[in-house]
């Protein structure tokens, strides 16, 4: 049975659901979000390894999971004044070719 209380406890824990920027929620269509936040994997010239950039929008997908911050100087805070989403990675087909 799912609870009020587990929904707030697993919403806290970074490695589960599906990893989005920040926790936001995805969308393809950046037309339906003020603030559109999207991953660039690219590691050309590097070659292709399990340690390679192409593998960092991934990385800072997990380790945004636990943030959202808000501005103190001014007092703003972008997750209640606009519609943000994860707009995925951008598509680089050419991204790893070496040649």
């Amino acid at each position: 049975m799912n609870t009020d209380k587990d929904s707030l406890m697993l919403n806290t824990m970074y490695w589960w659901g599906i990893p989005t920027l920040f926790r936001c929620k995805y969308e393809s269509n950046p037309k339906n979000c003020d603030i559109g936040l999207v991953g660039v994997p690219h590691s050309s010239g590097n070659g292709t390894t399990e340690r390679d950039q192409h593998l960092g929008p991934r990385a800072v997908r997990h380790v945004s999971a636990g943030l959202r911050r808000v501005h103190l100087d001014f007092n703003i805070n972008p997750w209640e004044k606009n519609i943000i989403y994860d707009l995925g990675d951008v598509p680089l087909p050419e991204a790893n070719n070496n040649e």
